[in-house]
């Protein structure tokens, strides 16, 4: 198949174990977060499946987890591939507003999410597998409402965005064993995104971007990313580290530290079934949501450019995406 990058759309590859989904993460300056992820998969029962899961957590840090499920021709996908309806779930990404939704009477649940979308699009040149992972929006201004039932009225919102879009031909069983993605959730300055894929093989390959205004600054994949202790590596099958050490040309130094958990969850069980009791003979997935800090030192900003050199601090979230547990020797400090 040709391979399209950074256009938005659907982009479900042929195969029985294809799938692609949209990974959203939203900080807003009420102390509220939200994780939203829309996918489309060929796994399981019959074909492109969709399924939307949320996580908004409140301003003291509980969690509200909901979910929509659907077979195909059950859901709406516009023609053209940058709009998705999943039940009380859309997320619409076409014109010049783009719209994040979830309305559930039922449920007790509201919000209704804008943003104008500016970037940056881009991603890193992989080729080793057919795994594609692109970066729609990095500390994109967002504003809107939530409402939970028992609250008086909607809550107004703002604050920053950030958006991936991912892809593959294969189960992602057998293309990622952990995904770990920062995103940086302060406005203005620069924003910071960070991601790094485990194969099952013990492969990796690691990509960070830096943008200001949704312009792109820096983006390198030559760097070291060295992955730091879990604060309690023999009691879990999913480490989750407490810091992720960055070196490499043009950057002095960096790390992002890794706070408690704000979610945690098994996957599995925000999807319907009898999808769940399927996918589960090949996948025991977990996810978790972290905030953080971090701090890099960077020598170059502009491609080609020496600048002096330049120090970027702030607060982010770290989400932490595993297929299926580690296995012993890739729980080792530094893998």
């Amino acid at each position: 198949m040709a391979v399209v990058r950074g256009d938005r759309l659907s982009h479900l590859p042929d195969g029985d174990s294809a799938s692609e989904y949209w990974d959203i993460v939203a900080h807003f300056d009420s102390k509220h977060d939200l994780f939203a992820r829309f996918l489309i998969t060929n796994e399981g029962p019959g074909e492109r499946t969709a399924i939307a899961t949320w996580q908004l957590i409140d301003p003291a840090g509980k969690p509200t987890g909901f979910r929509n499920g659907r077979r195909e021709k059950r859901w709406t996908l516009s023609p053209n591939g940058d709009s998705i309806e999943i039940g009380s779930s859309v997320f619409d990404q076409s014109g010049a507003v783009h719209r994040l939704e979830y309305d559930s009477t039922k449920r007790g649940i509201r919000v209704a999410l804008e943003y104008s979308p500016r970037g940056p699009v881009a991603w890193a040149g992989f080729a080793s597998d057919p795994f594609w992972f692109d970066l729609l929006e990095l500390g994109t201004p967002v504003t809107g409402t939530i409402w939970l039932e028992g609250m008086a009225e909607a809550a107004a919102v703002s604050g920053v965005i950030s958006i991936t879009h991912t892809w593959m031909e294969q189960s992602e069983a057998d293309l990622a064993l952990r995904r770990i993605e920062f995103s940086s959730t302060d406005s203005g300055g620069a924003s910071l995104f960070l991601s790094d894929r485990t194969a099952p093989s013990g492969a990796r390959e690691s990509w960070l971007v830096v943008a200001r205004d949704g312009k792109l600054l820096h983006e390198t994949s030559n760097f070291q990313l060295e992955i730091g202790d879990s604060p309690n590596p023999k009691s879990s099958d999913y480490p989750t580290p407490d810091e992720l050490r960055i070196s490499g040309p043009g950057i002095v130094e960096g790390a992002i530290q890794i706070g408690p958990a704000l979610a945690d969850i098994n996957p599995l069980e925000e999807i319907p079934q009898p999808f769940r009791f399927l996918l589960s003979f090949k996948l025991r997935p977990h996810r978790v949501w972290a905030r953080a800090s971090f701090e890099v030192r960077l020598l170059r900003l502009l491609a080609g450019q020496d600048t002096p050199e330049t120090v970027l601090k702030g607060s982010g979230i770290t989400a932490i995406t595993f297929t299926n547990p580690l296995p012993p020797k890739l729980t080792q400090p530094g893998n």
